[in-house]
């Protein structure tokens, strides 16, 4: 079972829900717009990844689930939260529109970071040129009928990455990870494990 803490970024609490704490290698999880880091509780992905020995950490962003609003930049917040976690170069896994929290900062900063999860994430126009020729390892991961982010943007941002791959899970909504969850998971840990 995951335990659940708190960290401050600019005098405010961030709620988050943590599994393997200790293990080297932190793989930060952050959420959709009408989620929160307890989808990846619930789904047991944070305990799936500890016993595999990764420290799985999914936190709640300002004004979502148990983390309250905060008048903090989108792109500060990652950066924030990373700092006081504490963790060297984590992984990230940025669905939906935590994109818009993620993406600006992995193409502005990609060394501070190991690999990227992009489960359908939003920004993906907004920054394809930003990160053209990124070298980060991405999992880029869709459902085949998404209907809120275009599939097509899996393969813009594949374009534009030097070592990336794209999995399109057939019958897979907008969040693939709800409907499609094992074999969501089996990708995931895959990737993970040939880092």
């Amino acid at each position: 079972m995951p335990t659940h803490q708190t960290i401050r970024i600019q005098d405010t609490d961030i709620f988050l829900r943590r599994s393997g704490e200790g293990n080297k290698q932190s793989v930060i999880f952050l959420h959709g717009m009408r989620f929160s880091s307890l989808n990846w509780e619930e789904l047991g992905t944070l305990d799936l990844l500890a016993d595999k020995g990764f420290d799985a950490i999914a936190v709640d962003l300002p004004g979502y689930g148990e983390s309250p609003a905060a008048p903090i930049e989108k792109e500060k917040v990652l950066p924030l939260i990373i700092e006081a976690l504490d963790v060297k170069e984590p992984i990230i896994v940025a669905p939906s529109f935590s994109g818009e929290y993620a993406l600006p900062v992995i193409s502005e900063h990609p060394s501070d970071f190991t690999a990227v999860v992009a489960p359908a994430p939003l920004g993906i126009p907004e920054n394809a040129g930003a990160l053209k020729g990124t070298s980060l390892p991405f999992l880029i991961i869709w459902g085949d009928n998404d209907p809120i982010v275009p599939v097509e943007n899996a393969h813009i941002l594949d374009s534009v990455l030097a070592d990336s791959e794209v999995v399109i899970l057939p019958e897979g909504g907008h969040p693939t990870y709800l409907n499609q969850t094992e074999t969501f998971h089996r990708h995931l840990v895959r990737f993970l494990e040939k880092l």
